[in-house]
């Protein structure tokens, strides 16, 4: 290769053996866990569609930012100084723009916005940087620093127009520079890079994230209505639901050569593997949502009584979009899904359904959800056991 014959080594990750997560990607995990819990605690205060809408929206943009500099991680981090002051800068970047998320207030979107669009400078340099750098991963880095400075650039031009047009420009920006910095870029260049990578497990440690979060929603529910019979019940019911996306999530599914697998199979299996990486955002969208609707669910039963379904469409809606995000990582990967782990999952979106249009009481909605995810863990548990025979 060009880099070679000059002397110089190549910037991407190359290892002959797989790689793990250094000790300041947990770190730079660890920052997104203000981000994630910020938008939790805005979903409790507004559960209504509009907040619910804004939450997707936002939860949206923060995950593109985590995913963003994890892959460029991925690809190029060597975890020497010079990587180091990068991401401790986008760290705090993303603690600047956790404080603040936007609300009804113009100021706080404005602000968003600016913070955003400087993240998406910072990524557009650190690529235009290494393109310079490594003739190997030039072409490559040309592309991906194009879609964050164009995404750059319509996030700081939103602040030209009001909301809600401004909101229709940021969803652009990130449709605009998901598709560019990502499957387009590995679709058009001549040489796409090959690296050892550990996104499988980045992926996986960032669910845990999401878990946790989802866990503290439920003691916060059993804290809140002082620890209720009723209460406690639905809170294990929750505890139930987040250890079934784990287990379904670690135990039966999780692939840590999942990514190499893809680079491994040429650039049509790359592409097809970003349904893999956006299929997650439904996944960490829906996990923090249903620890939400836990939260609701204890105190509907505790204080509120009969007539207020927030927390049953909430939750419902939920694993129907677990459900879809499932199915779509599965795509990703091209995992085998066998007859009987296909009939559950419909199972589970089925429940989901009448939890979400039956009014039901909310000890009753969570339990029925929490039942169902014991099903599909034993299934897809079955399933995985005889893959690997």
């Amino acid at each position: 290769m060009e880099a070679r014959r000059r002397g110089r080594r190549s910037l991407i990750h190359g290892y002959g053996v797989a790689r793990r997560a250094s000790w300041l990607e947990l770190f730079f995990d660890l920052v997104f866990v203000v981000a994630v819990l910020r938008l939790a605690q805005r979903l409790v205060g507004d559960p209504s569609v509009r907040g619910v809408l804004v939450f997707a929206g936002l939860i949206s943009v923060v995950w593109w930012l985590w995913f963003s500099f994890s892959y460029f991680a991925d690809l190029f981090d060597d975890d020497q100084p010079p990587s180091r002051l990068a991401q401790l800068t986008a760290m705090l970047g993303v603690l600047t723009l956790a404080a603040s998320l936007p609300g009804d207030a113009g100021a706080d979107a404005s602000r968003f916005a600016v913070i955003y669009g400087l993240l998406l400078a910072l990524l557009t340099a650190m690529y235009a940087l290494v393109g310079w750098l490594d003739v190997e991963a030039r072409e490559f880095c040309w592309w991906n620093a194009t879609g964050f400075l164009v995404a750059a650039g319509l996030w700081c031009g939103s602040l030209l127009v009001s909301a809600p047009m401004r909101y229709w420009v940021w969803s652009a920006a990130l449709v605009v520079n998901a598709t560019i910095a990502g499957p387009l870029a590995y679709a058009l260049v001549r040489r796409a890079p090959t690296q050892t990578s550990h996104m499988p497990e980045r992926f996986g440690l960032f669910t845990i994230v999401v878990l946790g979060e989802a866990v503290l929603s439920v003691a916060n529910g059993i804290d809140a209505t002082g620890w209720r019979g009723v209460s406690v019940a639905i809170g294990i019911g929750g505890f139930v639901i987040a250890s079934g996306v784990w287990w379904v999530y670690f135990v039966a599914t999780f692939d840590s050569e999942a990514g190499n697998r893809a680079l491994r199979g040429g650039r049509q299996a790359v592409v097809r593997s970003y349904l893999y990486a956006y299929g997650h955002l439904l996944v960490y969208a829906a996990i923090v949502t249903a620890g939400v609707a836990v939260e609701l669910a204890a105190e509907e039963a505790a204080h509120r009584g009969p007539g207020h379904d927030v927390a049953g469409r909430l939750l419902g809606g939920s694993q129907l979009v677990m459900i879809v995000g499932c199915v779509i990582i599965y795509r990703g990967i091209s995992l085998p899904v066998g007859r009987w782990v296909a009939v559950t999952q419909a199972g589970v979106g089925l429940v989901a359904l009448v939890v979400a249009l039956g009014g039901l009481p909310p000890l009753v909605a969570v339990w029925l959800v929490a039942v169902a995810w014991v099903v599909l863990a034993v299934v897809e548990q079955r399933a995985a056991s005889g893959r690997s025979r």
